[in-house]
């Protein structure tokens, strides 16, 4: 047996519009809530409407696809993450720099900010990224 990632889990104040962020981002559907079903079955546990609101989900049901999973924190942050996601524009090759900025500017249309450009080398290698943050502040990079 292997571990592998159930879930991207980020801290949100608004987790509803930080889902529908990231569903842009990553191209997966609007999410539209959760379904008759679970709201019933969380309503009959005791959860009231501020409490299921608390909580919300970005994914498009692809179990090889990334499933983002937000949770309401109502506390001040205190340090820049220790982790942070990297996302890129393709599956199966590396991004141009005039890739990566067309895409820079879709993710800021949805409401991401820019925090700098990333340039360097690893050895042999150009790096080039550049550092974001989405709606709340939360860093992400664009490589």
């Amino acid at each position: 047996m292997t571990a592998r990632i159930a879930n991207v889990t980020i801290h949100a104040e608004d987790p509803a519009a930080l889902a529908r962020f990231w569903s842009a981002a990553m191209g997966y559907p609007e999410p539209t809530g959760w379904s008759d079903d679970e709201l019933a079955t969380l309503k009959a546990n005791g959860l009231d409407d501020d409490a299921i609101a608390s909580r919300a989900v970005a994914w498009d049901g692809d179990r090889s696809h990334q499933r983002f999973y937000f949770t309401r924190y109502r506390h001040e942050r205190r340090q820049r993450n220790r982790m942070h996601i990297d996302i890129t524009p393709f599956d199966d090759r590396r991004a141009s720099r005039d890739e990566l900025e067309a895409e820079r500017d879709r993710l800021v249309s949805l409401g991401a900010t820019v925090e700098k450009p990333l340039i360097g080398s690893w050895g042999p290698f150009e790096e080039f990224a550049i550092m974001m943050r989405d709606p709340e502040g939360n860093e992400f990079c664009l490589q």
